[in-house]
């Protein structure tokens, strides 16, 4: 038995005031819901209020509220919210890890064949380093942009807003601390410069690419 726009509509709204906003995550509750209801109906022969009754217990777990270290003490919201974050927030955190330890490994591993002297090479270096910590804020603050004029909160938004645009502050810090760092300070610290550009660059590339798609599919589906 297929719904009707008014019964998918208060469905929405259900879900809406259980942190559901979020178009990616909201299409795919829908569904599920929505399949859940259209069972009910079917199989039991009631009607939509009774189902939808029912399908909100079988749900109401879901919607209890849960915080986690990994996104910090203060962004809590619903089991299924924070779940569906996590789901693809620590797996981009691990893989940033290893995006990390590979550029090590293959950084030593050039400097090694062709015999690089990084002390002698700190200016090099400290003039790469400033050139991304300068360049680094300007991109941020263009995917923040590129991201509120989609008008839309996606996971991914939400992740960007919490997770990568907050060090924008940590990243005007160092900046300060590469003028004033000196050869045998910088030196010790390099990796910390790179690598942090590295993987902050990692997510919040796949981020803002990922809200951009889920906006797309958004869209389609309110043309239907």
């Amino acid at each position: 038995m297929k719904l009707t726009k008014e019964q998918i509509a208060k469905i929405e709204a259900y879900l809406n005031n259980n942190d559901v906003k979020y178009i990616d995550l909201h299409l795919e509750v829908l569904d599920h819901i929505s399949t859940d209801i259209e069972y009910e109906m079917t199989e039991n022969k009631v009607s939509f209020i009774e189902a939808f009754d029912k399908v909100k217990i079988k749900w109401s777990e879901t919607f209890s509220y849960k915080w986690t270290f990994w996104l910090g003490i203060s962004n809590g919201g619903s089991k299924l919210f924070i779940d569906h974050c996590l789901k693809i927030y620590k797996p981009l955190w691990f893989k940033s890890i290893l995006g990390i330890v590979a550029f090590i490994a293959v950084f030593y591993g050039i400097a090694a064949i062709f015999n690089i002297d990084l002390d002698a090479n700190y200016q090099i270096f400290k003039i790469t380093a400033l050139s991304i910590a300068l360049f680094f804020p300007v991109l941020l603050i263009y995917w923040n942009s590129k991201l509120k004029k989609t008008k839309l909160a996606s996971t991914y938004s939400y992740l960007y807003n919490k997770q990568i645009f907050p060090n924008i502050f940590i990243v005007f810090i160092l900046i300060i601390q590469i003028f004033r760092s000196e050869k045998e300070i910088f030196s010790d610290f390099i990796f910390v410069y790179f690598t942090m550009f590295f993987s902050l660059f990692i997510m919040g590339y796949n981020f803002y690419k990922n809200h951009i798609k889920a906006v797309s599919n958004y869209k389609k589906y309110q043309l239907k």
